[in-house]
């Protein structure tokens, strides 16, 4: 999968909540720290660079206050070609609200419609990224329906992807996770867990130890339960980098698409 840049706007801080009326309506778009960026006009914002600090650890968000658990960390959400991004009441995992990310898998488009958030920085050594998935109905995609994205670099102007944990149908059109290792152009396989299920929650894991050398690591986890485990391996040759949330898509059928994400962490690892 070729992945574009992306547009970058580090909004100020309002802290205003706003709240969509109609108490039947369960998407509640809430307006705090900074509004999702929808960047088709093109590229804005101030530049990124290793020279920013670390990543802070432990971080988690629920969405509880809006995107405040983003922007305060030097972190922004997005949305292009198409696509859109709500904090919504429901479906949830655990608290009140959750953020739902919509995409439209068109392949008359040109470029990938995309709704995501992004953690950015110095990244640990060894961590944990983690993210509840809810996948409200089966699609058949292109094989890189994309859900967790990582790359890295000397800036967001300056890097290469590493690596995608993705969406794809087995030969039944189950959806079942898969890995691309942009380092090697390698999708190593997947095995040990069921197919994703459709209409509950899902906890997805991408545990890496860092490394430009040949002794680094990766374990992927669908609820727990390990699906792949590569070793010995280079798994990030940067140091600056950012951790992609979201809704990434060039072909789906049917063409609309929207996942719901909550309870998103990193954890440091030892």
């Amino acid at each position: 999968m070729v992945v574009q840049q992306h547009a970058l706007a580090m909004a100020s801080a309002t802290f205003a909540m706003a709240w969509l009326t109609g108490a039947c309506d369960s998407t509640v778009v809430i307006g705090s720290c900074a509004e999702p960026i929808h960047a088709d006009a093109g590229d804005a914002g101030a530049p990124t660079s290793a020279g920013e600090d670390a990543v802070g650890v432990p971080w988690s968000t629920g969405f509880e206050d809006g995107l405040c658990g983003y922007y305060a960390n030097r972190g922004y959400c997005y949305a292009r070609h198409g696509a859109t991004f709500q904090v919504v009441r429901s479906p949830v995992h655990s608290g009140k609200f959750a953020a739902a990310f919509s995409v439209t898998g068109d392949t008359t488009t040109i470029d990938r419609s995309q709704a995501r958030c992004v953690r950015q920085g110095v990244m640990p050594k060894s961590a944990s990224y983690s993210a509840w998935y809810y996948i409200p109905a089966l699609a058949v995609s292109d094989g890189s329906w994309n859900l967790f994205h990582f790359l890295g670099g000397v800036s967001e102007g300056d890097s290469h992807p590493l690596w995608d944990v993705s969406l794809a149908n087995g030969p039944d059109g189950a959806l079942q996770l898969s890995v691309f290792n942009f380092l090697k152009s390698t999708h190593p396989p997947i095995s040990g867990v069921p197919a994703i299920p459709i209409g509950s929650w899902f906890q997805l894991t991408f545990k890496i130890l860092r490394s430009a050398q040949a002794n680094g690591a990766v374990t992927v986890y669908q609820d727990g339960v390990e699906a792949l485990y590569l070793s010995n391996l280079v798994t990030d040759d940067t140091e600056w980098g950012q951790w992609y949330v979201g809704n990434y898509a060039k072909t789906l059928v049917p063409t609309s698409s929207t996942v719901y994400v909550d309870d998103v962490t990193i954890r440091e690892e030892p």
